[in-house]
């Protein structure tokens, strides 16, 4: 099965973006090597304090030191579904009442700047193994330096892997026009709070409900930019997202319970026999899931007048700013997000150059 193929159901080794057994991020595929270019320069560490907006035009960036770097065309603001609308707010751009009562001076009236935050939940089924089968065995520190050394010369091996190396496609609803429901097979047991040590180790199967109805926000606690942004992922508030992630925890127990797996599986550890109820899976779930990481709507691109950005990406009520990551999507994908959001920057430079020609 082809994961980006038209058809998603079944099972399937990841594709993955890396380049030559290492991780190849944004930042490492598409900035590295272009490094040396006179037009470009890269600071790190440099965390900007807010936009400059001018009239009704962003002009350029505060950072914490007071400076100001001048945009000669325009501002793009590209920090993720949290950092996005959190800049933008502490720049005086969103919601007028919230920043007034943090006494931020409103720069544009936008209630939606930090709306519609959206994310896969992670459940996770652990089963405890008969064996040494999984990368759990390279947590003792000589398989550790073996693993390392490995690696250092060969390229290959536990530190090669991505952990998560197969995983799936299938549905919560039967009735959905596509799978809703994504698995990730963790060749481990990870870090995963109330995972007691297991003599041969153990195997994570994940499960996410990947059309979730609820929606949460990120706003402001302070207007001091070194304090974090108050994130509210109101996961499953919505009754569907509760059934369906639960159908999904379900499943994953079901897989590891088949007969072709018996030899090596000792026991379901997480969730465990003891829960049997929809209740008890419920409130399992509210101690042990986590983010996929997937954050994704926090300035809604659209058509309509409410939207944050508009189809080109930019600031719908500020000429000459644009944002441009995972943050602009009305719906989250149903799938991971990273592949989409560097697909999100790559048409935008394409929409930036030929606005740049008139």
């Amino acid at each position: 099965m082809d994961v980006t193929g038209a058809a998603q159901d079944g099972v399937a080794f990841y594709q993955l973006t890396q380049r030559n057994a290492r991780r190849s991020s944004a930042a490492m595929a598409y900035v590295a090597p272009k490094e040396g270019r006179p037009n470009l320069t890269v600071q790190t560490g440099a965390q900007v304090r807010r936009i400059v907006v001018e009239g009704a035009r962003a002009t350029g960036v505060e950072m914490m030191d007071g400076t100001r770097i001048t945009a000669t065309q325009e501002v793009l603001l590209c920090s993720g579904a949290i950092g996005s609308p959190r800049l933008l707010q502490l720049s005086g751009i969103g919601p007028a009442d919230s920043l007034r009562d943090l006494g931020i001076a409103v720069v544009f009236d936008q209630p939606q700047v930090g709306e519609n935050l959206q994310d896969h939940l992670d459940l996770y089924c652990i089963s405890e193994l008969s064996g040494p089968y999984s990368y759990d065995r390279y947590a003792k520190p000589y398989m550790a330096a073996l693993a390392g050394l490995q690696y250092l010369l060969t390229r290959k091996g536990p530190v090669a892997s991505s952990l998560f190396e197969t995983g799936g496609f299938w549905y919560a609803d039967p009735d959905a026009r596509s799978p809703d429901l994504q698995f990730h097979l963790g060749l481990g047991t990870g870090i995963e709070k109330g995972v007691a040590a297991m003599p041969q180790g153990g195997v994570t199967l994940n499960s996410c409900y990947l059309r979730p109805r609820s929606r949460g926000s990120v706003r402001l606690q302070s207007d001091d930019p070194a304090k974090a942004p108050l994130i509210d992922p109101n996961y499953l508030q919505d009754a569907r997202d509760r059934e369906m992630s639960i159908r999904g925890l379900k499943l994953t127990q079901e897989i590891m319970a088949q007969a072709p797996l018996a030899r090596f599986v000792k026991a379901e550890r997480l969730p465990g026999p003891e829960v049997k109820t929809d209740q008890d899976y419920y409130d399992f779930i509210c101690e042990h899931s986590k983010t996929s990481h997937h954050c994704a709507g926090t300035c809604r691109m659209g058509a309509d007048s409410k939207a944050v950005v508009d189809p080109r990406l930019r600031f719908n009520g500020i000429d000459g700013l644009r944002v441009v990551d995972a943050s602009i999507m009305p719906t989250v994908i149903s799938s991971n997000t990273n592949a989409a959001a560097i697909m999100i920057g790559e048409k935008a430079a394409d929409m930036i150059r030929e606005d740049a020609r008139g």
